[in-house]
């Protein structure tokens, strides 16, 4: 048989079916379209000190402290209230337009104040004034806002270019004055926002060309500003809508130039070609007007299970959106006595959501990757036994987590392992302070595990860190437990910590007066028991910048830990109450049961952990009160005295009221009170 209808059969299958094998990934027609903006109205907030304030549009940027000028006497020469400048501008053109400038003021100890002020307005190379008309120089008395209309002509200005506002007041007079007069012009907080409102480029929306995988498409909106990832945290909105339907889920943000790349997931296609729509919507700041843009695609896709629902970026996703992800912390920790003193067993599951899972997922799956250009953090991390079939794949296989865990290890005592780094430069944590020192050679055992939660895909899916240690601590010495461990960074990695540990010790070891220092936002619980002792640690939605220490004293010590020292108080009350019950053999002991209800209370402090040496000065307590309560009470007989029968009659005493038994029938009959020995004569 000759080979050539066997060539050729073969390039006609290669060519029927190649179409087929192109509909897998599918297909977008379109270019990148920048769809805004020309020019946006915005208001731009000033902040800062008088003579180097700045100005922002971000409503966020203001805090609670009130920046201020004073003018306390009355000027004829100009004075400067104060210069504002935009530290970045986005190039395009300024179009004509009136600026509007509202400044905050008060006036005290006078009627009102007659100023005349100039507000000059620079925009690159052009410089625009405008001063206070007769019929608003006259600010009165208490608070108000002075303003100025500026009109600007249309001019361009590039990054280098400067945007300046001054204010300057002179001429200031003040009327019907009642004290040292003042004239206060205000600006940097929520309480006294002053702002400069008008029309500039401050940013641009470029729609991308869909990238599409199967029935997935993924549509992307980069934004080009001064502020980067500043612009995503502090904006009030922003969304992308196809056909009009908005789309939902966590988009997936990464770097695109000097811009920010934004990619949300489209799973409603119908399958094949079609044209659809897309418009991306944002709203910087409320009350603003909505930012949007929208341009047509031509996209073909076809029915596929292969996709995740998640963007996969070729670059490595950003760690945050601006705002930060959220963290939790929790775990288990216990204390036991040991050879070399106290042992503190810990076991801490690092919670880590929304980005920057995305991140550790993603990173997880390039362990190795010498292509792609990989943060430092990242970029630590040897490829060990990851193969180029696992790299990449999209899910993260078990030798990506196997070499995870091995270069993170960290041996006791040593500087090995990737641990501290990773920690600090790809977490942003002190692990020091979370967990202790790991080089220390008080840690006897250390382990570090990963949990994908069930989830191996790299999507948006929470990812946990689990340490586990032993660690030979020093007795009856205050312990830094845990300290804020987040590292404050100017775009937060982390919007929202949230802090559950619960502790244990044994019978024969203690925490000893555990306390939080400087945060309230801690909820410290500390119970004891005959067993042991109980220490619970929690907070919810704590910032980034919450300070706060959780130390105690861990004690082995025999007179705090807890077996020892509710033996010893029930033995002292014990011995206590019957010292009490002999001394009150011949009095009356109404007032002393009436004391025994001191035991639940020294039981209750005893429960909640006060101090040994409260507890113990509480049971020394109640013994003297006992004590005192048994001698003093009134006697019912004298020592000697028989029994008095059942049917016995008394008669109290006049004196003391003490009851007498009647033990004869004679008359006169004189006998001595129990009491207080006086002599009772009995003549019926």
């Amino acid at each position: 048989m000759s080979w050539r209808p066997l060539f050729f059969a073969s390039i006609f299958l290669v060519a029927l079916f190649a179409p087929m094998n192109s509909m897998f990934v599918g297909y977008a027609q379109a270019e990148d379209t920048t769809v805004c903006c020309d020019s946006v109205g915005v208001s731009l907030h000033l902040i800062g000190s008088d003579s180097s304030g700045s100005l922002t549009p971000f409503v966020q940027d203001l805090t609670e402290t009130t920046m201020t000028k004073t003018i306390a006497t009355a000027v004829a020469s100009e004075e400067t209230v104060g210069t504002w400048s935009l530290p970045e501008v986005w190039p395009g053109t300024v179009p004509a337009s009136t600026w509007e400038v509202d400044i905050a003021y008060e006036v005290t100890n006078a009627a009102g104040a007659q100023v005349n002020a100039t507000a000059s307005l620079q925009i690159g190379s052009q410089t625009y004034t405008a001063q206070t008309g007769p019929g608003d120089s006259f600010l009165g008395q208490g608070t108000g806002t002075l303003q100025f209309e500026i009109d600007v002509d249309s001019t361009s200005i590039s990054s280098s270019s400067n945007v300046v506002l001054t204010v300057t007041a002179r001429s200031v007079v003040f009327n019907l004055p009642t004290g040292e007069a003042q004239l206060q012009f205000q600006w940097g907080s929520e309480e006294s926002d002053s702002v400069i409102k008008g029309d500039m480029p401050l940013m641009s929306l470029t729609l991308l060309e869909p990238e599409v995988e199967g029935s997935e498409v993924y549509f992307s909106v980069v934004i080009d500003s001064s502020w980067g990832t500043k612009i995503l945290s502090n904006s009030e909105s922003l969304n992308m809508r196809v056909n009009g339907v908005l789309l939902e889920g966590d988009p997936i943000e990464t770097s695109q130039g000097d811009g920010v790349r934004i990619t949300w997931t489209w799973l409603d296609a119908t399958g094949g070609e079609e044209s659809v729509e897309a418009k991306v919507e944002m709203v910087l700041q409320e009350g603003d007007s909505i930012l949007s843009g929208t341009t047509t695609f031509l996209v073909e896709t076809f029915d596929s299970n292969g996709g995740t629902g998640t963007y996969y970026p070729p670059d490595e996703p950003l760690q945050t959106d601006g705002e930060g992800s959220k963290i939790s912390v929790t775990g288990t920790f216990a204390l036991a006595s040991g050879e070399g003193g106290p042992q503190l067993t810990r076991e801490t599951t690092i919670t880590i959501e929304d980005e920057m899972a995305f991140w550790m997922r993603w990173g997880l799956d390039h362990i190795g990757d010498d292509v792609t250009d990989l943060s430092p953090a990242l970029q630590a991390f040897d490829e060990g036994s990851v193969t180029d079939d696992d790299r990449t794949s999209r899910s993260i296989e078990a030798n990506e987590v196997n070499e995870f865990e091995n270069q993170m290890q960290l041996k006791s005592g040593t500087a090995s392992g990737l641990y501290s780094f990773f920690m600090f430069q790809g977490l942003g944590l002190d692990s020091d302070d979370l967990l202790g020192d790991y080089r220390d050679s008080s840690f006897s055992s250390t382990e570090i595990k990963l949990d994908l939660h069930g989830e191996v895909d790299v999507v948006n899916h929470p990812v946990s860190l689990v340490f586990k240690s032993v660690q030979t601590v020093t007795a009856n010495t205050q312990m830094e437990f845990l300290r804020d461990f987040i590292v404050v960074q100017t775009s937060p990695i982390w919007s929202q910590l949230d802090v559950s540990l619960e502790g244990t010790s044994s019978g024969f070891s203690a925490f000893l007066t555990p306390k939080t220092f400087q945060s309230e936002e801690f909820e410290v619980s500390h119970s004891r028991f005959p067993w042991g002792e109980t220490l619970s640690i929690d907070a919810e939605g704590l910032g980034q910048e919450e300070k706060f220490t959780i130390a105690f004293l861990p004690t082995a010590s025999p007179i705090a830990a807890p077996m020892p020292l509710t033996i010893g108080v029930g033995m002292a009350l014990f011995a206590g109450l019957f010292v009490a019950l002999r001394l009150s053999k011949n009095r009356s002991r109404s007032l002393l049961a009436l004391e025994l209800l001191l035991i639940p209370l020294i039981a209750f402090i005893h429960l909640f952990a006060f101090s040994n040496m409260f507890v113990a000065g509480a049971v020394v307590f109640t013994v003297l009160l006992w004590f005192i309560t048994a001698v003093s009470s009134p006697r019912t007989r004298l020592p000697g005295d028989a029994m008095p029968q059942a049917n016995t009659q008394t008669i109290p005493c006049p004196a003391c009221s003490t009851p007498n038994p009647v033990l004869s029938n004679e008359r006169p009959l004189r006998f001595a009170c129990a009491g207080c020995a006086r002599v009772i004569k009995l003549v019926a």
